[in-house]
């Protein structure tokens, strides 16, 4: 990445900023490729793939030294489409990231758009770092992001993250700013994990209002990992619940384990799998709505130097039940209603900076 130093002339501003010191880095990720998949509405396709494995995006990161061990950050991502050069979330510049705050012996604590706290824990024990850009092979995406408007972050959120050790914990509130109503469109999260030299462990909590405040999304969460020689080895379990609209419908729940592995045998070239079960009853808060998917994906990637690699990936999902006229997931993997599974396969090169 390439750093630029904005070593600031201060002294003749003011007395008391003459020791700071300041620096932005960009940064960005973009790839794109080919992908086919099946059981689509209308049939087969084959098209533009973008990106599947990671966001492409560009950023900026800086961070002021505050003295006393204290610093001042900040953070702008945005997410595009490589195929189009469109935004990733239609009029949000920084969809991935926006945020302002302090970090130092304390912790870190900052304000705007960012992940949640649990959501943050949840990319530390997925195989691809919560960076997978389609439903197809990160399912988690309906349960540890926003599950009212399908967003991958949190708008106005308040987040901190401390460490002890190997210990660390935090929490984040996003308000949502409603008149009269303190539940309206907000969320509370909570995450604790430990890291005790090859292994991590920890749990997340998360609780999400719809903008009536008239439903709520609970997901509590708990896994790890473990190093392994050259492989790391991922494992999870997940309860969600979605509380229904209307007085005497059911609460839908669903109850998910998920294992995966990471290996890199070579610099050079890196394996990643995993697989993820979701036993789901009363999906859409309907008596009759018990179904089962599962998604398995398995991914190489072989890197041409340390910030440019070519990749090959396949999936599959399989549901049955209720899950087979699931409309998040039929939305989502733009399948045909009915449809027993659907299979993708994509191959691309991605280029970081």
């Amino acid at each position: 990445m390439k750093k630029f130093v904005l070593a600031a002339l201060v002294g003749g501003l003011s007395p008391c900023l003459y020791h700071a010191q300041s620096s932005v880095t960009l940064y960005g990720d973009i790839g794109g490729g080919v992908r086919w998949v099946n059981n689509q509405k209308g049939g087969s396709a084959f098209g533009f793939n973008n990106n599947i494995l990671a966001v492409n995006r560009f950023g900026l990161y800086g961070r002021e030294d505050l003295g006393n061990g204290l610093t001042a950050i900040f953070k702008l991502e945005s997410g595009f489409n490589s195929g189009t050069g469109a935004l990733k979330n239609a009029g949000v510049l920084f969809s991935q990231a926006a945020f302002v705050g302090l970090t130092g012996n304390f912790g870190r604590l900052t304000f705007g758009r960012q992940v949640s706290a649990s959501e943050y824990f949840a990319t530390l024990v997925d195989p691809t770092g919560g960076q997978a850009q389609s439903l197809a092979i990160e399912p988690n995406a309906l349960y540890f992001f926003n599950y009212f408007t399908n967003d991958t972050r949190f708008n106005n959120t308040i987040s901190y993250i401390g460490h002890a050790g190997g210990f660390r914990f935090g929490g984040s509130y996003s308000p949502g700013g409603t008149a009269g109503n303190l539940r309206s469109g907000t969320n509370v999260s909570a995450t604790a994990m430990y890291q005790w030299g090859p292994a991590l462990g920890g749990f997340g909590y998360q609780k999400t209002w719809n903008a009536a405040a008239t439903q709520w999304a609970r997901t509590f969460h708990a896994g790890g990992s473990l190093q392994l020689g050259p492989a790391r080895l991922y494992m999870s379990y997940a309860d969600f619940s979605v509380s229904a609209a209307t007085q005497g419908a059911p609460t839908r729940r669903d109850r998910i384990p998920s294992i995966g592995v990471l290996v890199v045998p070579t610099p050079a070239l890196q394996f990643t799998a995993a697989a993820y079960f979701d036993n789901a009853r009363h999906l859409a808060n309907a008596k009759a709505g018990n179904g089962h998917k599962v998604t398995t994906y398995a991914m190489a990637e072989y890197y041409l130097s340390k910030r440019t690699e070519l990749y090959a990936e396949v999936d599959y999902n399989g549901f049955s039940g209720a899950y087979r006229t699931d409309a998040l997931n039929i939305g989502g993997l733009g399948m045909r209603s009915g449809a027993n599974s659907t299979t993708g396969v994509a191959v691309g090169l991605m280029t970081r900076f």
